[in-house]
């Protein structure tokens, strides 16, 4: 007879693009890939929908506060308990009813990450000289901001001219942050194949008493151009906040120095909000104190303010 472990873990393997479906959710066809699905709702909701290797299927609400697999997906529609939920899914589970065809063309394939891809793409860029001009020209972050001794190596550029920041888990080198615009306001933001999002971080110091962690990598470069690099120690999650990135803050948390604190500089809006307590709820107990650190603007993320800092007659071309 099947246990109730069993039984959960079985649910976790139902086609949650097709579960979804079948609540509301309609695939948005151009953001998605056979990799990832995004699922769009008219109450405003925005899923990411991936399947791991062990055929498990995973969310994350883009803007919500909600995460994990199809048994967290059904709780924050429906509420209840975890009996509840159990009741739900033995509707969807294939043996009582079939569960409906995907509503893309192509099966969602696992996710592989490609750590020797990614590395071999990485020792291809090159160093960034006098700067990135994407930063440069169109983000406003100086060539001195970019050439401080904590960003060394951090900022590389492509064979497509785009700037590349790496991030790291406790494995080390694991992927990178890719973005490029021009005067067109045209941008293109991206991460690299075969990789997985971890850390971007700058170099430590035994200085160091503020761990500022931030959206993106441009956020992480713009809140450096405006108050400086001293005693502070930046990180980017790329926008999100999984597990195995949980897991490489608390670390980082951990080998600060005693007396230090954490800046949750994130965006001043829903999202980044959202962002920011559930960081502080996968951190909570790392023994640091924890601040947000959110931009004085509505709406606003940090190079938006650096922008609005600038001269009138020096204005920054923004790039959506």
């Amino acid at each position: 007879m099947e246990s109730r472990s069993e039984e959960l873990e079985r649910y976790k393997r139902i086609d949650l693009v097709a579960y979804a479906s079948t609540r509301g959710y309609v695939v948005d066809r151009k953001a998605s890939s056979r990799h990832s699905t995004v699922m769009r709702h008219s109450n405003g909701d925005k899923l990411g929908i991936s399947k791991a290797p062990s055929g498990t299927f995973m969310f994350y609400n883009y803007k919500g506060s909600e995460s994990g697999t199809i048994i967290d997906l059904v709780q924050a529609i429906d509420g209840g308990s975890l009996g509840d939920v159990r009741k739900t899914l033995r509707r969807f589970d294939g043996s009582v009813v079939d569960v409906p065809s995907s509503t893309l063309p192509f099966p969602l394939q696992p996710s592989q990450h490609d750590a020797s891809q990614v590395l071999a793409n990485w020792m291809k860029a090159k160093p960034i000289g006098n700067g990135h001009p994407y930063l440069t020209m169109f983000r406003g972050i100086s060539e001195t901001t970019q050439s401080d001794p904590i960003f060394k190596d951090r900022i590389r550029i492509d064979q497509r001219g785009n700037m590349v920041v790496p991030h790291y888990n406790r494995s080390g080198l694991c992927g990178f942050e890719l973005k490029n615009g021009n005067q067109n306001r045209t941008t293109f933001t991206g991460f690299s194949p075969g990789g997985i999002k971890a850390l971007a971080c700058s170099r430590p110091r035994d200085t160091d008493t503020e761990m500022v962690i931030c959206e993106t990598a441009v956020d992480m470069f713009s809140l450096a151009e405006l108050e400086g690099t001293e005693n502070r120690r930046f990180f980017s999650t790329a926008g999100q906040i999984s597990a195995m990135q949980a897991e490489c803050l608390r670390s980082a948390a951990q080998q600060m120095p005693p007396g230090s604190r954490i800046l949750l500089a994130l965006d001043n809006d829903e999202a980044g909000r959202n962002l920011a307590q559930r960081i502080r709820a996968e951190i909570d107990k790392c023994g640091l104190p924890i601040e947000d650190y959110f931009p004085n603007i509505e709406g606003a993320d940090w190079n938006d303010v650096l922008s609005q800092s600038r001269p009138s007659d020096e204005p920054i071309p923004r790039l959506d």
